[in-house]
């Protein structure tokens, strides 16, 4: 690893709050550091690291404001040449006035637990899809909670990655595969440069019956307790016949993000209790304002219920909505 390992902890430290991504920092391979002009490698502790499924150079400096933008510009666009990846400015040390010309040359940069700004990493991230390197074939639980936050709480057509963060507290990262995701698969378009705007390409019903094939059963595991959840939604056929017609089963049945089943701390067994609680991938109160799931959820849940009386009342409740 890169010397100076107190620094270096608190670059992958800052990387994993602010992107949720595990990052380990190695020296340049000799070969490559020998082919960079001395005057530019003098400067700079050139490391080697992955950075959302891309390979990056860090480059660490103590002064980040030695070289003008424009200068560091140059060095960087050789450095890049030589070693065929996008090069990362990180120093605890940018002046205020820096930034902003940093910022105009469109220069990576990290300032650990201040500022993180890597236009080129972003621009790449669109070609990730072609290297499977960080889209998943199967849709992602915060992917599938935007469709469905989409049809049935509200519209989020023309709605910022920003805005998506703070509505599922969530990160960027995660909020950005998402969106990659679901455009990648002819859910929405992403509209703008800098700034990417989420366009769904249809609504309602129709977006329903386009989706459907590509979304799964919100159920990550099931368990039991006697001891309910606090953070818990009715959910399964109980949740069901709050919906329909059918009868309610004499067990009690909820629904609980697997974050807050953590934090609950109640003891739970595999098979024994008088309460089944479904540990949802995400959190089913994002869907839900009442004691009950939501209805695509729930349809979700249940679709591979092999009981008729079960399958006819699904039928009921989506042909029920009103879209």
């Amino acid at each position: 690893m890169c010397k100076n390992n107190d620094f270096i902890k608190e670059i992958t430290d800052y990387i994993r709050s602010v992107l949720d991504e595990k990052v380990t920092l190695y020296p340049l391979e000799k070969r490559l550091s020998d082919a960079i002009p001395i005057a530019i490698t003098q400067n700079f502790r050139l490391c080697k690291g992955e950075l959302l499924g891309h390979a990056v150079i860090f480059a660490v400096t103590n002064d980040g404001n030695y070289m003008s933008p424009a200068i560091l510009k140059k060095a960087f666009n050789l450095i890049e040449n030589k070693c065929g990846c996008p090069v990362i400015l990180v120093s605890d040390n940018i002046a205020s006035y820096n930034i902003g010309r940093l910022t105009a040359q469109r220069l990576n940069f990290i300032v650990p637990k201040k500022q993180m700004f890597i236009p080129s990493l972003l621009v790449d991230l669109k070609k990730a899809r072609a290297t499977g390197t960080d889209i998943k074939d199967t849709i992602s639980p915060i992917a599938q909670c935007l469709v469905l936050y989409h049809l049935e709480v509200k519209s989020i057509d023309r709605y910022e990655a920003k805005d998506l963060m703070e509505i599922f507290h969530v990160s960027y990262a995660t909020i950005n595969r998402a969106l990659r995701w679901l455009s990648e698969n002819g859910l929405v378009s992403l509209v703008g440069k800098k700034t990417k705007e989420i366009r769904f390409v249809c609504n309602g019903k129709e977006l329903w019956k386009k989706a459907m094939p590509l979304l799964v059963s919100p159920i990550e595991k099931i368990v039991y307790s006697d001891f309910f959840p606090d953070a818990g939604l009715m959910c399964g056929i109980n949740a069901l016949s709050e919906y329909t017609m059918i009868n309610k089963e004499y067990q009690n049945m909820f629904a609980v993000g697997r974050a807050d089943m953590h934090q609950s701390n109640i003891s739970t067994d595999q098979k024994y209790g008088s309460c089944r609680i479904e540990v949802w991938k995400y959190a089913p109160k994002l869907l839900s304002h009442t004691g009950t799931v939501d209805k695509l959820s729930l349809y979700l849940s249940l679709k591979d219920n092999e009981d008729e009386r079960v399958q006819i009342e699904l039928d009921n409740l989506i042909n029920e909505i009103k879209w």
